[in-house]
């Protein structure tokens, strides 16, 4: 494996983590309302997964697109 290929696949990597953490601190932000007790409630469980779930959709959907684009360009 190449430099710049290992340079690539760290880069992907640290784009992905960034994109995970982004989503998780998003998503705390919109769901998490009661500061007070060290369990969620049902509602705000609920809505980190609804919401996690649907970023982790719209970031896969991204990724397949992205790549589906750049598999022809590396083939010429």
């Amino acid at each position: 494996m190449s430099a710049s290929s290992t340079d690539n696949k760290f880069l992907d990597f640290q784009t992905s983590a960034k994109y995970f953490f982004d989503t998780s601190a998003q998503c705390f932000d919109l769901c998490i309302r009661d500061f007070n007790s060290k369990d969620m409630s049902d509602s705000e469980r609920s809505c980190v997964n609804a919401c996690f779930t649907k970023q982790m959709v719209v970031y896969g959907s991204l990724v397949n697109n992205v790549t589906a684009t750049q598999a022809p360009a590396n083939q010429q």
